[in-house]
């Protein structure tokens, strides 16, 4: 059975939320670290290579949770009288959300490849770079930054109605993230 039959979520679809949850979470701060932590070009460039590393396996963690989420369908909403504009607002931070995952990984590996620089993983194999094209290069720094603002927004608002949902609504929204038990089950 898929998410959307159950009403809740399955313990894969849990474990891909919370894995992308903290792996986003990580990324971004060193991300905004290395953008305004004031470090020195020396003192930037493996903590660089290790955000490129990790967010180019990230693009592949990402294309599977996508795939799942999007195969699994999405729960309905547990709460009982919710306004529709919250149902449209829920419905949209979750496209958004799954969006800004795609992209912002994305983004960043395609700046670096057709910047001419390749992507080191961990030094088990490098990726190569591509040709360097200007377009691409600045396209896809753009996509990346503006992202990244994006990505902390939606994920503030995220985390702010689930919060809402489990301490104001009292309902099940949070609850089955968590648990996996279903709306009714709490009921």
């Amino acid at each position: 059975m898929t998410d959307s039959q159950t009403g809740t979520y399955s313990a894969i679809s849990r474990a891909n939320h919370w894995i992308v949850s903290l792996a986003f979470f990580g990324m971004l701060a060193v991300g905004f670290y290395l953008e305004y932590g004031g470090l020195t070009r020396e003192a930037r460039g493996p903590i660089m290579a290790l955000h490129k590393a990790t967010g180019t396996v990230l693009l592949v963690v990402v294309a599977w949770r996508v795939i799942w989420r999007l195969s699994q369908g999405f729960p309905g909403s547990v709460a009982g009288a919710m306004p529709s504009w919250q149902v449209m607002a829920s419905k949209a931070v979750h496209w958004a959300l799954l969006a800004a995952i795609i992209v912002m990984p994305l983004s960043g590996v395609l700046g670096s490849l057709f910047g001419g620089r390749p992507i080191d993983i961990y030094g088990l194999f490098m990726i190569p770079p591509f040709e360097k094209n200007e377009a691409i290069k600045s396209a896809a720094g753009f996509a990346h930054t503006v992202t990244a603002y994006a990505l902390a927004g939606l994920i503030t608002v995220h985390v702010a109605a689930a919060i809402k949902h489990h301490l104001i609504d009292k309902d099940a929204t949070l609850v089955r993230m968590l648990t996996g038990r279903s709306a009714t089950a709490e009921a």
